[in-house]
């Protein structure tokens, strides 16, 4: 019977290890990724953005300057979306405020409702310490 805590840990540590390594991958590729050319305590550092129907998906890829023991940072991220609407109207259209956490990194990924009819071109991306609070980072990037 002393044996089967041996056992399971064994069968965890590979697990373990495979996820340590994705995490180590991805924030290799992360520093790789140019920097936000607007600075600021949180930067954009990318995203893409996809119209689909009425939704706008996003991923979008967050850093701040944080020490390995640093609290994360809890804000919100805001889109303000500029496109047409249906009758050919430029138009600019603030989405639902998503609540983030936020270590050294963080890729957030999601959908939010357009409009009826809008047809997304440009999406301002602004991150703020808390709904209507302090802006900490904002980048301006194209709706593919």
């Amino acid at each position: 019977i002393g044996h089967g805590g041996e056992v399971a840990a064994g069968k965890l540590a590979a697990p373990r290890a495979e996820a340590q390594k994705l995490r180590d991958e991805m924030a290799a590729l992360i520093r790789a990724l140019p920097p936000d050319p607007r600075g600021g305590a949180v930067q954009v550092r990318a995203a893409s953005f996809t119209a689909q129907g009425n939704a706008l998906a996003y991923d979008v890829i967050l850093t701040r300057d944080a020490k390995a023991d640093a609290t994360p940072l809890a804000g919100v991220m805001q889109f303000s979306v500029l496109g047409l609407t249906p009758r050919g109207a430029e138009t600019t259209v603030a989405l639902k405020p998503v609540d983030i956490t936020l270590g050294a990194q963080a890729l957030v990924r999601g959908s939010l409702a357009l409009p009826e009819g809008v047809r997304a071109r440009q999406v301002t991306v602004s991150v703020h310490d808390g709904a209507g609070g302090k802006a900490l980072g904002m980048r301006v990037l194209p709706v593919r």
